[in-house]
């Protein structure tokens, strides 16, 4: 389906009363289909500020483990490991890291948040890349970077386990039930919150295509998409010894790019669930009756999630205002797909080229 004439409506109208409701609905449903739409309307949607200036600065405190990170990192996606440039990308991402923990030095780096970098860099350049990760970390990532991991971590792997509970109950699903009851910390999971399975998938389509749906969602959306995943794909496993249950789980879940395992990650069934489960199973409530503790300024709670993003509009708000159709004539041109490899990687070695 040619989407391009639809999406650049959509953009050019994103100010426009609900301009940002339909964005988030469309991405949720469809995505944002390459990198031409992805580049504008991410900036949009993570609020990002023009004025921001990326200023290389000194290393910073955690420079020795992010180092570390970095080295190992990028290879795992298909389209660029075989890039001969990519030791120049890694130094760029290393340089993005550098100068976001030196500027907040509150943050506490953990391992995956330069898998998160690095896809806003290669989808967006370096300069916008840097802004990006910055609002990130501020409005979907906080969390993990201003709190003890282990604390943060527990009550989301309960909330998973509490809600594939319900599901398979109200869906009549022994198999994933019986999972769920002898699996009580999936840990293999864990990149797949962190990094919003940057660190977990090889096809920078299929990552940026949970972003799609994550950037229009709310922060705790996340915790229902790894529960999507599991009720999805764990018909694969073999679970007719109880005693092989957590190691097969693990095993299974831990290499998504296992062809032999999982050949199709029917990403749009996943997805889809998502949002059947999120009509469903009311994150609040399920909080409340199964006792699961976030902390009182985490960004899971909607109301503090929408406090970080100015332009986020409440229902109220949306059902009152008035529709303006105010549409811009359409540049034929603009509906070249530009694909992976081709803007982003060469603004890239751009950069390093101007700059040295």
């Amino acid at each position: 389906m040619d989407n391009t004439q639809t999406l650049q409506s959509l953009l050019d109208n994103i100010d426009q009363d609900v301009g940002y409701e339909k964005i988030r609905k469309y991405g949720r449903t469809y995505g944002f289909s390459n990198i031409y739409f992805r580049k504008q309307i991410w900036t949009k949607l993570l609020g990002i500020d023009q004025q921001l200036q990326y200023l290389e600065i000194d290393k910073c405190l955690q420079h020795d483990q992010l180092l570390k990170d970095v080295n190992r990192s990028l290879h795992t996606i298909s389209q660029i490991k075989n890039f001969k440039e990519i030791d120049q990308l890694r130094k760029c991402l290393m340089e993005v890291l550098d100068t976001i923990f030196s500027q907040h030095p509150n943050y506490s780096y953990y391992q995956g948040y330069h898998d998160v970098a690095s896809i806003l860099i290669l989808v967006l350049g370096v300069e916008q890349g840097y802004i990006a990760a910055t609002y990130a970390a501020k409005n979907f990532f906080k969390d993990y970077l201003d709190q003890e991991l282990a604390n943060t971590i527990t009550p989301q792997y309960q909330f998973i386990r509490y809600l594939l509970l319900r599901y398979s109950r109200d869906s009549s699903n022994q198999k994933l039930r019986q999972l769920m009851l002898n699996i009580e910390y999936p840990t293999c999971i864990i990149p797949w919150i962190l990094t919003w399975f940057s660190h977990s998938l090889e096809n920078i389509n299929d990552i940026c295509r949970i972003w799609d749906f994550l950037l229009c969602s709310k922060q705790n959306t996340i915790l229902y998409v790894c529960a999507a995943f599991i009720a999805i794909h764990h018909e694969i496993l073999d679970i007719r010894n109880e005693d092989d249950i957590i190691v097969e789980f693990q095993e299974l879940f831990q290499n998504l790019n296992n062809k032999d395992r999982i050949q199709n990650l029917n990403l749009e069934r996943v997805l889809q669930l998502t949002k059947t489960l999120e009509f469903q199973y009311r994150f609040e409530l399920i909080c409340e009756q199964e006792h699961i503790q976030f902390s009182s300024n985490s960004i899971v709670y909607e109301h503090n999630f929408k406090s970080q993003l100015s332009y986020y509009k409440s229902l109220d708000q949306l059902e009152n205002s008035i529709h303006k159709k105010v549409f811009k004539f359409m540049n034929s041109k603009q509906d070249i797909i530009i694909s992976l490899g081709g803007i982003a990687l060469s603004f890239l070695i751009q950069y390093y080229i101007i700059k040295n």
